[in-house]
C-alpha cells in the first residue's frame, strides 16, 4: 500500500529509474494506493540525456508493491520495491518492455498487450 510522497521504481524501459508519488486518483479521500491503481508521479532520477526531464510529471499505473500480496491457496509474493509503469495517455505505456515479475491485478487485456513479448 503506497501514500503521497511514497517512491517507485519504474519498470519499463524509458529512461526513468525512480519517481515520487503526489497524487492518488479515484478521488479526494483516497489514502492509500494498491496493484492496479491509477498515480501522479514527479521524475525524480533518469538517465543522462533522457528525453524525458528531471521534475516532470506524469501518470503512473502500478504494477507491484511491498506488501505482501497473500493468494488463496496460502502463498505468497514479497517484493523489496515498489514498483510502476508510465503512461502516456489511458493505458499507454512510454517504454516498450517491462523487466520483472508481474502480479496478477495487473493482468488487464489491453494494458499486458501493449508491451512487446509479454504473454
Amino acid at each position: 500500500m503506497l501514500q503521497k510522497s511514497s517512491y517507485v521504481s519504474i519498470s519499463d524501459r524509458c529512461g526513468v529509474w525512480s519517481a515520487r508519488i503526489f497524487c492518488i486518483y479515484k478521488g479526494s479521500k483516497h489514502k492509500f494506493a494498491k496493484v492496479g491503481s491509477f498515480v501522479k508521479v514527479s521524475v525524480r532520477q533518469v538517465r543522462p540525456n533522457n528525453w524525458l526531464a528531471k521534475g516532470k510529471k506524469s501518470k503512473a499505473f502500478i504494477i507491484m508493491t511491498k506488501f505482501k500480496n497473500v493468494k488463496s491457496d496460502g502463498s505468497f509474493i514479497k517484493l523489496r520495491r515498489n514498483y510502476a509503469v508510465l503512461l502516456k495517455k489511458r493505458m499507454t505505456p512510454r517504454g516498450r518492455e517491462l523487466f520483472g515479475p508481474i502480479t496478477y491485478g495487473t493482468h488487464r487485456r489491453k494494458f499486458i498487450s501493449s508491451f512487446r513479448g509479454v504473454v
